[in-house]
């Protein structure tokens, strides 16, 4: 999975919410509304190692600025 595929995932996913990645980062394996719920959904799913991410409440543009 490239990161415009991850981010893609991400926005597709609840907002507030738990994503758990495969340790190879290549697929979803589970998502959830808490972290210890999409941990346990993740193992059942046989995946031992997750790579788990929270979603934002929203996707707001930031600015950087470029002096900093």
């Amino acid at each position: 999975m490239n990161n415009e595929q991850r981010l893609k995932a991400l926005r597709g996913a609840k907002p507030n919410s738990w994503i758990a990645f495969s340790a190879d980062e290549t697929k979803i394996v589970a998502a959830a509304d808490t972290y210890a719920d999409v941990v346990r959904e993740a193992g059942a799913r046989g995946e031992d190692s997750p790579v788990v991410l929270r979603t934002p409440e929203n996707w707001l543009p930031r600015m950087f600025p470029l002096w900093a």
